[in-house]
């Protein structure tokens, strides 16, 4: 079985058991293919991890597996890699939280096993499509977590038209606003006061980012709907993001969203679940008194 493994800033901290993972899946017979900037910044001293192949675009590869070595970022930016690709990817945890990461990688003996014996499943995940004009060029992209519209001046506010289909939700004063998948509702859009979705849910939901009014709040809506977000607001440039990455745009912009034709799929291990993880990671339901 070929893999191809991602990962992104590895501290000195990580940087051992970084390696005995990859050595591991190499005793264990798999085919490592890394990232090239990943070969680079690991400066392995191994002539095994060393002499393995490297990829730049997955879709030169034949790999069956994208491995993402990191925190949840760095599976985000493996996502964005591989949607086109439909290459499945299991996340080894080396971040913090670890929603989308969940496997720990003191496991790794039998992450393998599983692997090999092909016990575990394979969780579909909606991605976002959006696009708007700067300067008269068309920006377009995906996010797997969320799409955000923000200002970039901290004292002033913009206002927010929000269209549901062609149907008008409505409008409203605050920072921003956030479109998030059922993915997402347990990243950005959790920490705006938002509820948690499944990962097999199938809407998105509308958050606005610290509103000035208290008269709006989170709207979950079917994935099946388009969502047209118009902005407007003085002396302010405004941010675009999909997940890690932004754009300033200077004019006051209009962004569509809709739900992807592309999906990527996560490797889920019969161990774990989701609601398993919420309890692990959120402390979920715990009573913390004393």
């Amino acid at each position: 079985m070929k893999i191809a493994i991602f990962g992104t800033n590895i501290s000195s901290d990580y940087k051992q058991k970084v390696e005995e993972v990859i050595h591991s899946f190499i005793t264990a017979g798999f085919k490592p293919i890394l990232h090239t900037n990943f070969k680079e910044q690991l400066q392995s001293n191994s002539n095994s991890i060393n002499s393995s192949d490297v990829f730049t675009d997955l879709n030169e590869t034949d790999a069956d597996i994208l491995i993402s070595l990191g925190g949840d970022g760095t599976f985000l930016k493996c996502a964005h890699l591989c949607y086109k690709k439909r290459i499945p990817i299991l996340g080894i945890n080396f971040g913090k939280l670890g929603f989308l990461a969940q496997t720990n990688p003191n496991d790794i003996d039998s992450i393998i096993k599983l692997l090999k014996e092909k016990k575990y499943t394979l969780q579909k995940r909606t991605l976002l499509d959006f696009s708007y004009k700067n300067a008269s060029k068309k920006v377009s992209g995906i996010g797997l977590n969320e799409i955000t519209l923000q200002k970039s001046n901290a004292v002033k506010l913009i206002k927010l038209n929000v269209f549901v289909d062609t149907d008008f939700l409505c409008s409203f004063w605050a920072d921003g606003v956030a479109i998030s998948t059922p993915t997402g509702s347990t990243g950005y859009s959790l920490s705006l006061g938002s509820p948690i979705l499944t990962p097999d849910n199938h809407s998105f939901i509308i958050t606005p980012i610290a509103p000035h009014t208290l008269n709006i709040r989170p709207i979950i809506i079917p994935d099946d709907k388009k969502i047209t977000i118009e902005a407007t607001g003085d002396y302010t440039d405004f941010l675009i993001s999909n997940d890690y990455i932004s754009q300033t745009v200077k004019h006051n912009p209009t962004i569509h969203i809709k739900k992807s034709k592309h999906t990527i799929s996560t490797i889920e291990f019969h161990s774990k679940n989701f609601f398993g993880t919420l309890r692990e990671k959120l402390n979920l339901g715990m009573d913390i008194r004393k």
